[in-house]
């Protein structure tokens, strides 16, 4: 009987494994190539929802051409003419330590197209140690130098505790085009590269 059971055993086994693996390996061969099918499908499927786009497009090469008007407009050249000469002495990075009562550094980057972006860093988060807050707020915004005068328009400054009041304005050296941030005191703390 064991003779039976064994060889009967091993049939079910071999019959289980025949039933089991006979559909999931021809369906493993399939799914590749059904894969590939099923790409191309959904690409038919794309030209098919592409060709009513298509038909909308029609209408487009009429909103083209305004469109090819629309940047030959001055507003992209009235943005460089913004700058004062003398600017390009300004680009970069410039930051000052600290500057009554401001007891942080303060960094600026002022952009060639009028822009700048500044950090106050009120209390910077150490390396390799995890913070509630990093400890730095952030300024963006546009500038514009008139003469000795640097005008700044904040647009955009993150929340922190801990920051002294933003310049509205900053102050050029005439001699170094040197920036300068004027001091509760009056007292002028220029910016260094």
């Amino acid at each position: 009987m064991r003779t039976s059971r064994l060889p009967l055993a091993a049939l079910l086994t071999s019959l289980a494994a025949c039933t089991v693996n006979g559909p999931r390996e021809p369906a493993p061969e399939p799914s590749p190539t059904a894969t590939a099918p099923t790409a191309t499908a959904p690409t038919a499927t794309a030209p098919t929802a592409t060709a009513p786009t298509a038909t909308a497009p029609e209408p487009s090469p009429t909103a083209t051409a305004p469109t090819t008007a629309a940047p030959t407009a001055p507003p992209t050249s009235s943005a460089p003419p913004a700058q004062a000469p003398g600017d390009e002495v300004l680009l970069g990075s410039w930051s000052s330590a600290a500057c009554a009562p401001r007891k942080y550094e303060r960094v600026f980057s002022f952009v060639k197209d009028g822009s700048f972006t500044a950090e106050d860093r009120v209390s910077p988060c150490p390396p390799k140690v995890a913070c509630v807050w990093s400890g730095i707020v952030h300024h963006k915004g546009t500038f514009k130098r008139s003469g000795d005068t640097i005008a700044l328009s904040v647009a955009e400054t993150s929340q922190g505790r801990g920051a002294q009041p933003f310049p509205a304005t900053l102050a050029v050296d005439p001699k170094t085009g040197v920036p300068a941030e004027t001091g509760e005191d009056g007292k002028r703390c220029p910016y260094q590269r």
